[in-house]
């Protein structure tokens, strides 16, 4: 019995080895068993486990990677993992295994008992000592060498060569030039074994014929233009621009399978349910192409012919959208109004994602208003579909689902080298044990995206895999990663205009899930430099913390009767921010900030600055502030309420309070078209000084950020300011005076336009207010004409977001229904002209809101 156990676990050793892909070189592991193994009918005891024909590996390396031990009773299960791990680690060329007899005399406890020891003969794959790549002559050696330890393939030095692990190495060579177009590429492995048991492996690559793809056709029955389903293929496009440099005129497998999901998706949501797209049929062709250099002459190109067949079947249309009366009392039931059914009623044409919206939306309002982030979803909505073939119409009926919801019994990402698996199962919501909850994967796979770290993720990229009988799910998610160091531009909008800059982010350097960055952010008026760390999951809790350190340049330039620089502000020091995410959509923030501010103010504009005089231009103050803020982003609404406060027990110079809020919200439009949207913005800042003088530089200067068509400082007042001249005579002039109390509210219409691009209709209102008791003991002579005065503009603007920068780039033209335009008497020989722009053109990067 025991002998024919070991003939069958070794020869299934062997054969594990035999089926996986392995190159000529490979050896087959002997399935000859030796020694003479006795049927017994009592367990014998395996007394010793020894090994022989080690040279290079210890003996206490390969016992480690053994389940049997000396002293336990003999188990075939375990002898069988035994073999099976020894095989895969991929050390051995063959693996023999004999009884032999004990060397030790038996236990007083065994002395009855059949004792064995089983002896492994192991004969060692010779180690690898060096690699080269060779022949090819579009992939360097670096490039090479790059591509495979991304891959995680690179072949390791001084460990046994795995004919396997080279084969893989190969395989993905190959895969890198037919993504260069040259599907015939081969490699070959040579190997050169010396006679110490190394062995040096040459990868001989030869690239084969460029072959681009030059010709992409439809067949079947479409029943769609071809310029359409062109427009859905993104990988495979020899069309577009710079096909041949952006490699989109290149064929592989992989490429394709993610253009013809993309096409089936484009089916499904037109109207054809029913659509079947096949697999590519690629040919090879020639073709006569007219070539000028050195000489004029006709010449033949080869190239790919695509060709892809696509049965659409019939079109489809919704003859209604509705929900149940049961779905409609759950909902009700949950604190939440039902959706009629008019506004169910959506496109014309059958769409897979309207229908797979409307059931997310009624999940959500399934949920409680209040769901914290580890809360579990008892509820789920399933979708009937009924199709009638004789009109070609589709019925849709959403229900609230009788049975129980899958629960996740373990959640698996695959495909991570440098992140850990903590650090992407932090950024994702659904957790192990509770039920399965789509939103809370779509919000975490979006948060998991907007890293940067790694590419986006599709559907193809998530594996459900559903247990019936324990109503289990099992959840897979393959992620690709980018790098650990990225490198990106940013852009945004504040008080003195656009900014533009760069973004240098380090992950895990320290190997303690930490976040190193660097920001550099300019624009025509400000300069901002930072470095900063940041961990998440600090205590062992779901909050992060943070540390950075900033060095600030204010130059503001502002229109009017003092022309700028007004003042030159520098500020440099230390932030510490805490965030806590309270739910899914709820974040608690806490930050401290030490700083140190240097003012200078040209000779001109200092009559009503408060702490300067004639002879002093600079002013230098040092602020200790602490503040709280609660935002909550649902995705479609932002509530985001900040206050903080310095000096006092805090120390410092600066003794100030700051508040500020802000609302918004975008939605669907229900009159006009289905793909546009209405937003609306309301925004709310203040600033106050509780002892002393409130700093110049704190003082508020809206323009277009909230008010698009005005200049920076024009929603606020105007101050006099007096200058005497080298006769004695005073000049009198109004400039700026900033403001402690702004408010804001922008409406706008938005809808979408080919080629990624959105046009926006707006309307802004905008004012900003002079408190003089907020200011401190010195006030500024303000002009009460100017101060809380009601601006207001509307036009039009386009946004276009570039691509792989994913910074938005904005134009406007706006027309500036409420503006100043008077004359303002200063004294008896000067006036003053408020003027605003009627209209005026602009541009930004960033979003508004």
């Amino acid at each position: 019995m025991l002998a024919r156990w070991l003939i069958a676990a070794i020869c299934s050793g062997s054969l594990l080895t035999a089926a996986t892909p392995a190159l000529p070189q490979v050896c087959d592991v002997p399935c000859e068993p030796r020694g003479n193994f006795q049927k017994t009918a009592e367990v014998p005891i395996l007394d010793e486990v020894r090994f022989t024909g080690l040279q290079r590996i210890a003996p206490a390396a390969v016992a480690a990677q053994l389940r049997s031990r000396g002293g336990e009773p003999f188990n075939a299960a375990k002898i069988e993992k035994d073999l099976r791990a020894l095989t895969r680690l991929g050390w051995f060329q063959s693996i023999q295994v004999e009884e032999v007899s004990p060397t030790h005399p038996p236990p007083q406890e065994f002395e009855n008992r059949k004792r064995i020891a089983l002896l492994f003969d192991l004969e060692e794959r010779p180690f690898l000592s060096k690699v080269e790549y060779s022949g090819s002559r579009l992939l360097s050696e670096k490039q090479i060498e790059k591509m495979l330890e991304d891959k995680k393939l690179a072949p390791a030095l001084g460990k046994p060569a795995d004919p396997v692990a080279l084969h893989r190495t190969a395989l993905a060579i190959r895969a890198g030039l037919k993504e260069l177009g040259h599907l015939e590429a081969n490699v070959r492995i040579a190997r050169a074994e010396a006679s110490n048991a190394t062995v040096t492996v040459r990868f001989e690559i030869n690239d084969g014929p460029l072959l681009r793809v030059r010709r992409v056709s439809f067949d079947g029955h479409p029943q769609v233009p071809a310029k359409l389903l062109r427009a859905q293929m993104h990988n495979i496009a020899p069309w577009k621009p710079l096909a041949s440099w952006r490699g989109k005129n290149a064929y592989s497998r992989e490429a394709f399978e993610e253009d013809r999901q993309r096409i089936l998706t484009y089916y499904e949501n037109h109207g054809f349910p029913e659509a079947r797209v096949g697999c590519a049929r690629v040919a090879q062709f020639t073709e006569p192409s007219r070539r000028w250099l050195p000489w004029p002459h006709e010449s033949r190109q080869a190239g790919l012919s695509v060709s892809i067949p696509i049965e659409a079947g019939p079109f489809y249309r919704f003859e209604s959208i509705a929900a149940t009366e049961a779905l409609q009392q759950a909902a009700k039931e949950h604190g939440r109004s039902p959706i009629t059914i008019s506004e169910l009623d959506g496109a014309a044409a059958f769409s897979q994602q309207e229908i797979d919206k409307w059931q997310r939306l009624w999940m959500g309002r399934l949920q409680p208003r209040n769901s914290e982030i580890d809360s579990p979803s008892y509820h789920s909505v399933d979708v009937m579909r009924t199709f009638n073939p004789d009109n070609h119409t589709a019925r849709v009926t959403l229900d609230l689902s009788d049975s129980p919801p899958y629960t996740v019994r373990r959640i698996e990402f695959l495909g991570l080298h440098k992140f850990s698996d903590r650090y992407v199962r932090r950024r994702i919501v659904l957790r192990e044990g509770h039920p399965i909850d789509e939103r809370a994967l779509e919000a975490g796979l979006l948060r998991l995206a907007r890293t940067g770290y790694f590419k986006p993720i599709r559907k193809g990229d998530i594996r459900v895999q559903l247990d019936e009988a324990t109503h289990t799910a099992n959840v897979s998610i393959r992620l690709e990663e980018i790098g650990q160091q990225r490198a990106s531009l940013t852009g945004g909008t504040g008080q003195f205009g656009s900014t533009l800059g760069v973004v240098y982010t380090v992950f895990d350097l320290l190997n303690r899930d930490e976040l190193l960055s660097a920001q550099l952010d300019s624009g025509p008026e400000t300069l901002q430099i930072m470095l900063g760390l940041a961990k998440e999951g600090i205590f062992g809790t779901r909050a992060s913390l943070a540390f950075s350190v900033f060095n600030n340049v204010v130059r503001p330039r502002f229109a009017g009767s003092a022309k700028g620089p007004f003042f030159s502000s520098h500020s440099e020091g230390i932030n510490v921010p805490w965030v806590y995410p309270l739910t899914n959509t709820d974040t608690l923030d806490v930050n401290y900030t030490l700083s140190s501010t240097t003012t200078e103010y040209p000779p001109a504009s200092i009559t009503a600055v408060p702490g300067v005089t004639l002879g002093n231009v600079r002013s230098k103050i040092s602020s200790r502030s602490l503040g709280a803020g609660w935002t909550r982003d649902t995705g479609s609404e932002r509530i985001l309420l900040t206050n903080s406060v310095s000096g006092g027990w805090l120390g410092g110079g600066e003794n100030m309070v700051r508040s500020s809020a802000e609302y918004g919200r975008i939605f669907r439009d229900p009159f006009f078209a289905p793909s546009g949207a209405w937003a609306f913005r309301t925004t709310f800042s203040g600033a106050g000084s509780y002892r002393g003088d409130m700093p110049f530089y704190a003082r508020l200067f809206p323009g277009d950020e909230l008010v698009r068509g005005f200049r920076p400082g024009e929603l606020g007042p105007h101050a006099v300011t007096a200058r005497t001249a080298a006769n004695g005579a005073t000049t009198y002039s109004a400039s700026p005076a900033g403001a402690n109390l702004v408010t804001a509210t922008s409406a706008e219409y938005r809808f979408p336009l080919s080629g990624g691009t959105e046009a926006a209709a707006f309307f802004d209102l905008g004012s900003g207010l002079v408190l003089p008791n907020w200011l401190g003991p010195t006030k500024p002579l303000l002009l009460g004409a100017t101060n809380g005065a009601l601006h207001g503009s509307t036009g039009i603007e386009l946004r276009w977001t570039v691509p792989g920068v994913q910074v938005p780039v904005r134009a406007y033209y706006a027309v500036n229904v409420l503006r100043m335009n008077r004359f303002i008497s200063l004294s008896e020989n000067s006036v003053f002209h408020a003027r605003n722009r009627f209209s005026a053109f602009g541009w930004g990067l960033g979003t508004l809101f």
